[in-house]
């Protein structure tokens, strides 16, 4: 209930977040602010953005082919094999390019707003606690942006 109403106050201050069919990230209320954000960058977020319910690291492989289409998308002019060795480094969960790829987003939202409003924006950890029975407990560590939905104008689509 506090997070809603913390929701409720940054709404004031939260941008729509424009992609468009070019696939630019536009800050619509900051003045149609663009984000610098290299065509990998842009894939790890509009998977992360067609993700509401979060996505946990270690299962990004699952995400394979939807992340690759996504990184063609975006990088018209990269040959098809570095697109794909690319994204086989974000989903190796033994490597750490998609947490470097996660620095560098949250680092291009941190040099335009506040950490609060950024919050909303950046790929962050969810934890959830599931309990199974009465004597198997687990955490699912969800990776997720949190910016209502709404707020998202997507033309790519």
């Amino acid at each position: 209930m506090l997070e809603d109403l913390r929701l409720e106050a940054a709404k004031g201050r939260l941008s729509r977040l424009c992609i468009t069919d070019d696939y630019r990230f536009l800050l619509l209320d900051y003045g149609n602010r663009e984000l610098e954000l290299q065509p990998v960058h842009k894939a790890v977020y509009l998977l992360f953005i067609a993700h509401p319910e979060g996505i946990e690291f270690k299962h990004l492989g699952n995400y394979r082919d939807e992340l690759q289409n996504y990184y063609m998308a975006t990088a018209k002019l990269l040959d098809k094999e570095k697109i794909k060795e690319g994204v086989d480094h974000l989903v190796n969960p033994l490597d750490n390019a998609i947490n470097e790829k996660c620095s560098r987003i949250k680092k291009v939202f941190l040099d335009i707003m506040d950490e609060y409003s950024a919050s909303y924006y950046i790929i962050s950890s969810h934890t959830q606690k599931h309990v199974a029975g009465s004597s198997r407990i687990w955490y699912e560590r969800l990776k997720v942006i949190t910016l209502p939905r709404e707020l998202v104008v997507d033309k790519t689509r």
